[in-house]
């Protein structure tokens, strides 16, 4: 009889251990059930097309974010959005876009322009579509709509489509630059015809450090003349486009059209060389 009370017993007990742990287990699982988390919303984003000359190499344009939200975000990518340009792409970034008034400027590349009415050609809608994360990790793809019309998207479109005109109908060269007698230099701007149409240079432009006078204007053959403008220390460390000089070029008698002079090795060389000199940088 005691046999069977001892068995009794371990039953009813081994019966209360589990229904204890099957209770346990209930209670645990119910604590450890993951809490839901509601995820962010959007952010607020609204975005402008800027030129910010001071800093932006051509084929780029400012891509300017606003954060209208109570907390920042982190901006993993930009992409342009346009008929106009030829895609990129999304574009990989690591920008953080406070909650502010001010907007943030993304340095965003475009693609070729597309012209369907040559230099005419306007910029059709665009936009821009934004990779964010936000604060609690969440990431969103955001679409924010440029103003339009868009004066800097046709601004860039019409030096694009312009460019590409005058690719088709002049060849713009530089000749050698020779030391004149007061340390400047002088050289020979040259616009060949292609394709038998009538040019000439009515204008040319110098870039941040460097003056240009030109001679003989207009014409396919002009005499230019170069000189330093700018000798300060942090203006020669920061130039990013040293060397945009621009001629003027009219074809057919049309309106002028900007075009970049270009300039090789040896006329940067040349150009250092004279910029040293003239500020008296020769021993640094």
């Amino acid at each position: 009889m005691r046999w069977i009370r001892v068995g009794i017993v371990a039953v009813f007990l081994l019966a209360a251990s589990a229904a204890g742990l099957a209770g346990g287990l209930a209670r645990g699982g119910e604590q450890a059930a993951p809490h839901e988390v509601t995820p962010s919303p959007p952010p607020e984003l609204t975005a402008t097309a800027e030129i910010r000359r001071s800093f932006i190499e051509p084929g780029v344009v400012a891509i300017a974010v606003t954060n209208h939200g109570p907390a920042p975000v982190r901006v993993l990518g930009v992409e342009l959005l346009s008929d106009s340009f030829a895609p990129l792409g999304p574009q990989p970034f690591d920008a953080t876009v406070p909650p502010s008034a001010n907007p943030r400027d993304l340095l965003t590349d475009y693609g070729a322009a597309r012209c369907p009415h040559g230099v005419d050609s306007t910029a059709a809608p665009s936009s821009v579509v934004l990779d964010v994360a936000t604060d609690d990790g969440a990431v969103h793809e955001v679409a924010a709509e440029l103003p339009h019309p868009n004066g800097t998207l046709d601004r860039l479109l019409k030096e694009a489509c312009t460019a590409q005109f005058l690719t088709r109908t002049v060849e713009v060269e530089l000749g050698e630059l020779t030391p004149a007698e007061d340390g400047t230099l002088d050289g020979t701007l040259i616009a060949r015809p292609v394709g038998g149409a009538a040019v000439e240079v009515t204008e040319v432009r110098g870039s941040v450090l460097f003056d240009i006078t030109a001679a003989e204007l207009p014409g396919r053959t002009v005499g230019l003349h170069f000189d330093a403008h700018r000798c300060e220390g942090h203006a020669v460390g920061d130039a990013k486009q040293p060397f945009a000089f621009t001629a003027w070029i009219a074809v057919d008698g049309a309106e002028p059209a900007a075009a970049p002079i270009p300039v090789g090795e040896a006329h940067r060389r040349a150009l250092y060389a004279m910029l040293d000199e003239r500020c008296g940088h020769t021993g640094d």
